[in-house]
């Protein structure tokens, strides 16, 4: 305001504040917008308003503006509605350099953006609830500005290829979507098999190919996490393609899906596949204590000084911020969140301010990829941020990929453990029964207020086969399939009762009433009785005993296996607890038998 007010010329001196109207520091401007046009400091400054200087007000909504400055401005409100996607598309197209592609896309777009935008807001459900249309045009936009490569005599092909991709991310019923869109447009013929979801046009031979071609081979390797692995499907496969080729356009992106989709573990086993010599990358997790101060000191820190006001990367690298949990930050009381306030003025505007200093700072080079769930936090961001990126919905995988996944990484820990055949063999049903315990489990328990806590997804069907539990009086305790060794499992039957514990550990032990335990157990019995024979005598002994630890054996011998009796298991742990309490304040501990199964 100083600045403009001590500019001499006559012209027309414009302050656009953009950005959401917030109670505490617009009430300030009250004395500015009303007849004395004066801006009052607290250090009795005074700053006219002359009558060359304008302020426009740049937002989104007026919820939290106060009648005072409302009716001190002139409102216009822009219906997006009204505006339609035509604008934004000429536009765009304009920007086109060959004159035929021009034409081409002016017919494409009117011939499928509508009807496509109309079946996304009344015929299928979306991850997120678009408030407008350009939401949902900023993502075929994205998606067709960096990836359509130039059209030819197959321009209707290569458009119906992105467009597709584009839009059908977004939504969760996507068969149905599938099937609309091949009764609906018939001019390009999809393969007969498989949903339109499941192919990609070759850029060689101009021709639909499916996702599954591309899937490489996996490895599993013991010493990584089960939770850092990532087996290659169709999906995953489909989510590196696009994001292969908007991270080389710098554009932004963000995964968008429930607990347990492998969202982060899928953006981190792309972003370290990247080449370290052209790419640098800072994970920026948030939570709901992560301040827009914090963050900007997260984001400057492997910044480096150019030349005046400018930053970037360092060297000739481009830097990827890897923002985790978007939507987990606090939400203030005027329904605005700093740190996308933050993040959003520097995609619109290339820059933010020195806080000390009060200056510019121009940041370049970087570009933005993040995840969210929208089933936490505060479940939406802004949607002014939102719009700069390209989402792409993850939904939990289906039974095929779940049995795909998981039966490629037991079977190959079987196999490079030399396991016995018959337990080889046993793998794939061992998979089908916990894929059916899971689901019945995940069906039958459903959260309520009291047993909020009953919310089975992904992570715990992980658990089942590796899982870190921590450290207690000394002992290590890793559990899952994974652990076992040829000694402890030399049949099928003991492949069974080794999931049958790991199974209570996961499912069992988060159950609260003597009722539920009841039910699963029920459950648990029917599921692998439909799926195996001649399992009665097995089943009858895990009814005795069936407790798998790493000091079966005794502390100082870690191995996975199960214990024989009560008796052995209680004698092991009164050891253990001697030798705790003879260097530790003394623990007089009761060891029933229950607490021996959870230790």
């Amino acid at each position: 305001m100083r600045e403009l007010a001590n500019i001499t010329h006559d012209g027309p001196k414009w302050m656009v504040l953009d950005g959401d109207i917030d109670p505490m520091w617009i009430e300030s401007l009250n004395t500015v917008m009303d007849d004395n046009k004066v801006l009052t400091l607290a250090s009795n400054e005074r700053i006219p308003l002359n009558p060359t200087m304008r302020l426009v007000f740049e937002i989104s909504h007026l919820r939290t503006a106060t009648p005072a400055t409302v009716s001190r401005a002139g409102i216009l409100y822009i219906n997006p509605s009204d505006l339609g996607w035509n604008p934004p598309v000429s536009s765009w197209i304009d920007r086109r350099e060959i004159q035929s592609e021009r034409a081409n896309l002016t017919i494409l777009f009117d011939k499928y953006l509508p009807i496509c935008l109309d079946t996304l807001r009344t015929r299928v459900r979306c991850f997120r609830k678009c408030r407008t249309t350009q939401l949902e045009l900023s993502c075929v936009l994205t998606w067709c500005h960096h990836t359509l490569w130039p059209l030819n005599d197959l321009c209707e092909t290569s458009f119906l290829g992105p467009c597709g991709a584009s839009i059908s991310q977004l939504v969760d019923y996507r068969v149905e979507f599938s099937k609309w869109w091949v009764a609906e447009f018939k001019t390009i013929k999809f393969p007969s098999q498989g949903a339109v979801f499941d192919f990609y046009i070759d850029p060689e031979t101009k021709k639909f190919e499916p996702w599954s071609k591309l899937i490489p081979q996996f490895e599993f390797d013991p010493e990584m996490p089960l939770q850092a692995c990532l087996v290659p499907t169709t999906e995953t496969v489909r989510v590196w393609y696009f994001m292969d080729r908007l991270l080389e356009r710098r554009r932004p992106v963000m995964l968008v899906g429930n607990a347990g989709t492998g969202k982060s573990v899928l953006v981190g086993d792309k972003l370290s596949s990247l080449d370290t010599d052209a790419y640098v990358v800072k994970k920026v997790p948030f939570n709901y204590y992560t301040t827009s101060a914090m963050l900007q000191g997260m984001l400057e820190k492997p910044l480096e000084k150019k030349a005046g006001r400018n930053y970037g990367s360092p060297g000739t690298k481009k830097l990827v911020y890897f923002i985790d949990d978007l939507n987990m930050p606090e939400v203030d009381a005027y329904g605005t969140v700093q740190l996308h306030t933050l993040i959003r003025q520097h995609l619109d505007y290339g820059h933010w301010y020195d806080r000390t200093k009060l200056s510019l700072k121009e940041i370049t080079n970087v570009q933005y990829v993040s995840c969210m769930n929208p089933t936490a936090g505060s479940f939406t961001i802004s949607p002014r941020l939102q719009r700069h990126f390209c989402v792409f919905a993850l939904s939990i995988p289906g039974q095929d990929a779940l049995s795909r996944i998981y039966s490629t990484i037991l079977t190959q820990h079987l196999t490079s453990g030399n396991f016995s055949g018959a337990v080889q063999k046993s793998a794939q049903q061992l998979i089908a029964l916990a894929l059916g315990l899971h689901l019945k489990v995940a069906a039958t328990f459903l959260p309520t207020a009291i047993k909020f806590h009953y919310i089975f997804n992904l992570r715990d069907f992980s658990n089942i086969f590796q899982v870190n539990v921590g450290f207690t009086a000394g002992l290590c305790t890793p559990q899952g399939l994974l652990f076992s060794t040829p000694e402890c499992l030399q049949h099928p039957q003991d492949l069974v009762k080794l999931y049958l514990h790991e199974s209570n550990r996961v499912y069992r032990d988060k159950m609260v009433e003597e009722k539920d335990y009841g039910t699963f157990d029920k459950i648990q019995l029917e599921t692998v009785e439909k799926l195996y024979e001649d399992i009665e005598e097995a089943l009858e002994q895990t009814k005795r005993m069936n407790v798998y630890c790493h000091f079966a054996k005794g502390v100082g011998e870690p191995s996975y296996r199960p214990v024989p009796t009560w008796e052995e298991l209680n004698k092991i742990l009164v050891e253990a607890l001697d030798s705790y309490n003879e260097v530790n304040a003394a623990m007089s501990l009761v060891l029933f038998e229950d607490a021996m199964c959870h230790v």
